[in-house]
């Protein structure tokens, strides 16, 4: 009988790899390329996720994790701000220089993943549907409305406005903008 992969050893690995590609990108990395920036073997590497389709699914859906628990965690500590004000800081805690790199990573995955749906459909279940579900829950929570489309309308404003930043790396344009979709929130919801 065969032993179980270890869910510890099996992080550790998640955090080396999401580590070197958060520095150098997929730059269409082989299995074998990951192993060697690494320092795990390309064996152990398909002993922890059967495949690289899998590791990079992994990668997708830890990222997208590591994010909503700090949307959670802000909700928490912000528990009687508006909805408004806490995507405001929100996004001033994930636009920062330190989260540029993985930042940067998920929307590379996340084109990788739009290339072939198929082989990265856990990918649009975690980083879209699972995402949407969450705001729409953080949404009834704070404001009492039940509506996807407002949902869709969040998570499609911030994936917007990551690309911008990345892309011009104008970090005060970037909040400014924040702050008023943040404004419009609070008067229009």
């Amino acid at each position: 009988m065969s032993r179980k992969p270890n869910n510890k050893i099996k992080e550790e690995i998640l955090e080396k790899v999401l580590s070197v590609l958060s520095q150098n990108g997929l730059n269409n990395l082989s299995l074998r390329d990951i192993a060697r920036e690494t320092g795990v073997s390309a064996r152990m590497l398909i002993y922890h996720f059967d495949s690289y389709e899998k590791l990079i699914n992994s990668i997708f859906i830890h990222l997208s994790i590591k994010h909503k628990n700090i949307l959670k965690n802000l909700l928490s500590e912000h528990s009687n701000e508006s909805l408004g004000d806490v995507s405001q800081i929100y996004l001033e805690t994930i636009f920062k220089d330190e989260n540029k790199n993985s930042l940067l990573l998920f929307l590379e995955l996340y084109t990788k993943a739009l290339r072939d749906v198929k082989k990265y459909d856990n990918f649009f279940n975690e980083v879209l549907y699972n995402w949407i579900n969450e705001v729409e829950i953080i949404i009834n929570n704070k404001i009492g409305i039940d509506s996807t489309k407002y949902a869709i309308i969040f998570v499609s404003f911030y994936r917007g406005l990551m690309l911008d930043w990345l892309a011009t790396n104008d970090e005060k344009r970037t909040i400014e903008s924040g702050r008023a979709f943040s404004d419009l929130i609070s008067n229009l919801i």
